[in-house]
C-alpha cells in the first residue's frame, strides 16, 4: 500500500520547450535589467557626451541672467557682492 503513494511534484513531467523559453526569457530580462540604468543615464546626459556642453552652459547662464533681471526689476546686475 505504501508503494502507491507518490508525491505530487515527482510525477509531473515538465514541457522542455516551455522550460527553455522561460530560461531564455529570464536571462534576457536579467541582462537588460543590468544595462537599463546605464543606458538611462547616457540618454539623460546626452548633451554632455555629444559635445554640446558649451551650448548647455550658455543656456543655463542666460536663464540665470533672465531670472536675476526679473528679480532685480529689469536692472542688470553682473557683479554680486556677497559681503554686504
Amino acid at each position: 500500500m505504501l508503494n502507491n503513494i507518490k508525491s505530487f511534484g515527482l510525477n509531473v513531467i515538465p514541457d522542455k520547450t516551455r522550460t527553455i523559453e522561460q530560461t531564455a526569457e529570464s536571462v534576457e530580462n536579467a541582462i537588460s535589467g543590468m544595462w537599463e540604468p546605464i543606458l538611462g543615464y547616457l540618454k539623460e546626459n546626452e548633451n554632455v557626451f555629444s559635445g554640446q556642453v558649451d551650448e548647455e552652459i550658455s543656456r543655463v547662464n542666460n536663464m540665470t541672467m533672465r531670472i536675476g533681471m526679473s528679480l532685480n526689476q529689469g536692472n542688470e546686475v553682473r557683479n554680486i557682492n556677497f559681503e554686504s
